[in-house]
């Protein structure tokens, strides 16, 4: 089966820009871990690194989004349902620190005064994500503008809780946030 050169190069991007940096991922880092050949990057993205980089934030958000989603079907109760995707996502956590979409906070913090296009696809992805907890709160009888409060809320706390378990290097403060769902949804 061929190797699909522009995918691969989204998937390395994202990756590496977790653990470098927007600024300390270099075009060469992503050639070599995606194994693209040298002239692809323009080819695929004449943009540059920023178009790159925002096809990386974009894929992330589709694959966490439905992440979140399939996790939140499982469970008919809403606080059980958010409990059990935080519990997954400590377990994802704990294997390898590397969960697919936390790049996303740092990216922002690291480039939003300096890109508005980087800033903008940041925040569609945080957007996403919210819109996920609050419709499986809307769907188990929440008023519209509660749900988006608390979606938002959620997804803020999550957030954080993955910043926290970073520097830490154990999810203990994910974990911790799972504890906090039932008070949250009261």
């Amino acid at each position: 089966m061929k190797k699909n050169t522009r995918e691969e190069m989204i998937k390395a991007t994202a990756k590496l820009l977790q653990k470098k940096g927007y600024v300390g991922t270099g075009l060469n880092d992503i050639i070599q871990q995606s194994g693209a050949p040298k002239g692809s990057i323009y080819y695929h993205f004449p943009n540059g690194k920023e178009q790159l980089a925002i096809e990386a934030i974009n894929w992330t958000k589709q694959v966490v989004t439905n992440f979140i989603k399939e996790k939140l079907t499982l469970h008919d109760n809403p606080v059980e349902a958010i409990q059990y995707f935080i519990a997954e996502s400590a377990e994802r956590f704990e294997k390898d620190n590397y969960f697919i979409g936390v790049p996303i906070t740092a990216l922002v913090l690291e480039t939003s005064s300096t890109s508005e296009n980087l800033r903008k696809a940041c925040n569609d992805v945080f957007e996403a994500w919210s819109t996920e907890f609050s419709q499986v709160l809307e769907i188990n009888g929440y008023e519209k503008e509660k749900a988006n409060k608390l979606g938002e809320s959620i997804n803020s706390m999550i957030q954080g809780a993955f910043i926290v378990s970073l520097a830490r290097k154990d999810s203990s403060a994910i974990r911790g946030m799972s504890h906090m769902i039932p008070i949250i949804l009261k």
